[in-house]
């Protein structure tokens, strides 16, 4: 469900004690007072619905962890597989607050820049290619953050996976993506549970 709940508190308290200029998500914009939710609705719902029975699941860009404790409300077995700049200081603790929350869940996160770690970890984790059956890409808006995340994740997803490419609203993203859908690389995913956004864009290889 998409409703406030005890572990947004705590992760807001957590972002006070840090101090930090908040970077928007799916919660908060700006400071944690701001809450944001309300506006991303649809969002929320979609991430929530696709992420139930997933197997493995991988995001880049967890910023504070909402997206995360979305996904973890949703599907607790899954195996999670995330990857981060590491560039805010409140990352690491909201993700320490969550692995508390979730102990018996198994949470990997990569620090670093995405096009380079990604590639690390394929190279170095073969058992992994192909394995996950959900993608959530809420990384960089620049042409080669956005090119990069989304040819590397095509060696992370099953091939019946399904990818969320977050903020298609951004012209570098939504031309980005079009273009793979006009030459055929994705296909977009259909399904009558899922609300419709121009916020997201949700496909298959």
């Amino acid at each position: 469900m998409i409703e406030w709940n005890q572990h947004f508190t705590n992760i807001a308290d957590i972002l006070r004690n840090v101090g930090e200029r908040i970077e928007g998500n799916l919660v908060c914009d700006v400071s944690p007072n701001n809450i944001v939710m309300g506006a991303n609705k649809e969002k929320i719902h979609n991430l929530q619905y696709l992420s139930r029975g997933k197997k493995r699941i991988c995001e880049i860009g967890v910023n504070a962890g909402h997206s995360l404790l979305f996904m973890l409300e949703q599907n607790p077995t899954a195996e999670y597989l995330l990857f981060d700049l590491g560039n805010h200081g409140y990352t690491g603790p909201c993700l320490d607050y969550i692995r508390t929350q979730y102990p018996n869940t198994k949470i990997h996160i990569v620090y670093g820049d995405s096009k380079i770690t990604i590639p690390h970890f394929i190279v170095n984790n073969k058992n992994y290619m192909n394995t996950f059956d959900m993608i959530h890409i809420d990384g960089g808006h620049g042409i080669y953050e956005v090119s990069s995340d989304f040819y590397n994740c095509r060696y992370l997803s099953t091939e019946d996976g399904v990818t969320i490419f977050d903020d298609y609203n951004y012209n570098t993203i939504k031309e980005f993506i079009d273009k793979t859908v006009s030459f055929d690389m994705i296909k977009p995913y259909h399904d009558e549970n899922l609300q419709q956004t121009n916020k997201q864009f949700i496909y298959t290889l």
